[in-house]
């Protein structure tokens, strides 16, 4: 019988647990395209909150579009796109994810994912993982806008599910600086996963980074 679950580990998905960045953002792009935005930004981190439904919302406003933002038109439109780019490159995971998220089952560990995509397109990353996930302690950009947010209630949901009313450890877990910056908001441990840029805009604000989480349940003790 597996350990009490005590601790919590909140993913990211894209450049995390699957090489799914490209594809998402290249799916993302197509949607906004399909609606007439005068001059639209694709430097998605120059938006206040790096997430699908906050960078809608800004570049809408920015439009001078009257009414809230079409969502459901968007993700209709990412969805179409999405499916489109998985069809001709397939999603992949990042080497060591679903290893590592098995072993987890059997240690004291709960993981729930967090995410600034779209649920649709977060399900199809997900399904590209060699390992069922707890789909009800995934959060999402198409519930919340900003990553504290999406953050926050994905942890709050493992700790509700597990019945755990004292967290010993939460860590986040993310490739992005965004990600880093977001577990720094909310007080929590981080690691980074990734390479080149991103690993060292992340090590030059001090944080740990592994290339990818094949080392297993080994990083986990050498964070303690």
């Amino acid at each position: 019988m597996p350990p009490k679950k005590t601790s919590v580990i909140v993913f990211d998905i894209d450049g995390t647990l699957t090489d799914s960045v490209a594809p998402h953002q290249a799916a993302f792009e197509a949607a906004l395209r399909s609606f007439p935005f005068p001059a639209l930004r694709t430097d998605w981190a120059s938006y206040k909150h790096h997430s699908d439904s906050a960078i809608v919302q800004e570049a809408w406003e920015e439009a001078g579009f009257d009414g809230h933002p079409d969502m459901d038109g968007v993700e209709a439109q990412y969805r179409l796109a999405l499916d489109n780019t998985i069809c001709a490159h397939p999603i992949l995971e990042i080497p060591g994810s679903s290893a590592f998220l098995s072993a987890l089952e059997q240690t004291q560990w709960v993981a729930c994912f967090a995410t600034g995509s779209f649920r649709y397109g977060a399900l199809r990353k997900l399904d590209a993982l060699a390992c069922p996930v707890d789909l009800d302690l995934l959060v999402t950009a198409s519930e919340y806008q900003t990553r504290e947010d999406i953050v926050a209630a994905s942890i709050e949901s493992a700790r509700s599910r597990h019945s755990i009313s004292d967290l010993d450890r939460v860590l986040s877990v993310g490739d992005g600086l965004w990600d880093l910056f977001t577990a720094r908001n909310l007080g929590l441990e981080f690691l980074g996963v990734g390479g080149d840029r991103k690993a060292d805009q992340l090590r030059a604000q001090d944080a740990r980074v592994v290339a990818d989480l094949a080392a297993g349940l080994e990083l986990l003790d050498d964070l303690n």
